[in-house]
């Protein structure tokens, strides 16, 4: 009876375990993500406060509806996340961004919009958002959302990612086509001898060289290129003349 009335009671308890004890603290100790709500309409801004009210981890610090109170309550709620709609009424969206991140760039932006509009899209990456959400995503999305950009990291709708990965994938290609225009044409015939298929050592003494130095001109080339195989050499080489027809003389 003794030892049942001192467990009750509470007398005699063990000692949490540290790592029990470390968690309770760290979770104590863990600052709210200051989030300040930037929307022309009001029912938008109270759904997104109720649903935000849900996260211990987010306190609103104030909703505004016009990008002139956005800019004066960035500056007197301080906080951590923007949440705006690229278009707030007929001001941009994106150049309250621009703004913000040039002034503040420690605030994180990250766009809750209608539009998956692409070239929208690529302007708000442009100038530095951390993540863009359609306004049908869920509660949830829109918490982790927040919660991720907070932390440095970049979030995208999954049905905008499609257009990053593409955008991503042109602006290399452009950037890779770019690269070769500003090859020599001996790095031109060069890249041509091994798209048709000869080796180092047949290229050297094409080139009166030994293929030691070569190997080291190759190594440079193929750095400025951004490749590091010779098949991928031999594939953008091809794709590249295919591109350029005009281009001749390299034999």
């Amino acid at each position: 009876m003794s030892k049942t009335r001192s467990r009750l009671s509470g007398k005699g308890k063990e000692p949490l375990p540290n790592r029990y004890v470390s968690m309770t603290q760290s979770t104590r100790m863990q600052e709210q993500v200051r989030v300040l709500l930037v929307d022309e309409s009001p029912f938008v801004l109270a759904g997104l406060r109720v649903i935000l009210a849900k996260s211990r981890h987010i306190c609103v610090v104030g909703t505004v509806r016009s990008v002139d109170q956005a800019l004066t309550a960035v500056q007197t709620c301080r906080p951590t996340v923007v949440v705006s709609d690229v278009q707030v009424g007929r001001a941009s969206g994106i150049e309250l961004c621009r703004t913000i991140r040039a002034s503040h760039p420690k605030i994180k932006v990250l766009f809750f919009t209608g539009s998956d509009d692409q070239q929208l899209l690529r302007s708000a990456i442009l100038v530095g958002a951390q993540g863009y959400l359609l306004k049908r995503a869920s509660g949830e999305a829109i918490v982790r959302g927040i919660e991720i950009v907070s932390d440095g990291m970049a979030v995208m709708d999954p049905q905008v990612t499609p257009h990053v990965i593409s955008w991503v994938r042109d602006q290399t290609g452009m950037a890779r086509w770019t690269r070769f225009k500003e090859c020599s044409q001996e790095e031109l015939r060069v890249l041509a001898s091994i798209a048709a298929g000869r080796s180092n050592k047949e290229i050297a003494y094409r080139l009166k060289i030994t293929p030691g130095m070569l190997g080291t001109r190759l190594r440079h080339l193929y750095k400025r290129l951004n490749i590091s195989r010779r098949t991928e050499a031999a594939m953008y080489y091809v794709e590249w003349k295919n591109a350029n027809p005009h281009v001749g003389g390299l034999r």
